[in-house]
C-alpha cells in the first residue's frame, strides 16, 4: 500500500511540473485573503483560531492558466 501513495505521489508531482511548464499553475491553499476572482465559496464556519475573511479550508484546488483563472478554488470561509 505504500508503494502504491509513492506512485501516485510521483504521478502527481510529475505531472504538475510538466502544467507548470506549459503556464498552468495549482493555487488556493488555507490562510490565503478570500478574493471572489480566484475563489468560489462553499460555505463559512467559525474558527475562532484563524483570521476571519480568509480561506479556511480548501475543498478543490484552483488552477491558473498564464496567470488567468481557469478554474476557480473551491473554499470555505472562516466567518466574522
Amino acid at each position: 500500500l505504500h508503494n502504491l501513495y509513492e506512485g501516485i505521489a510521483m504521478t502527481e508531482r510529475g505531472l504538475l511540473k510538466a502544467f507548470e511548464s506549459n503556464g498552468l499553475v495549482k493555487f488556493g491553499q488555507a490562510g490565503e485573503a478570500f478574493d471572489p476572482n480566484r475563489h468560489e465559496a462553499l460555505y463559512e464556519y467559525v474558527d475562532p483560531d484563524k483570521e476571519p475573511g480568509t480561506v479556511g479550508q480548501v475543498v478543490k484546488d484552483g488552477f491558473l492558466l498564464n496567470k488567468r483563472v481557469l478554474r476557480p478554488a473551491e473554499v470555505g470561509i472562516v466567518k466574522k
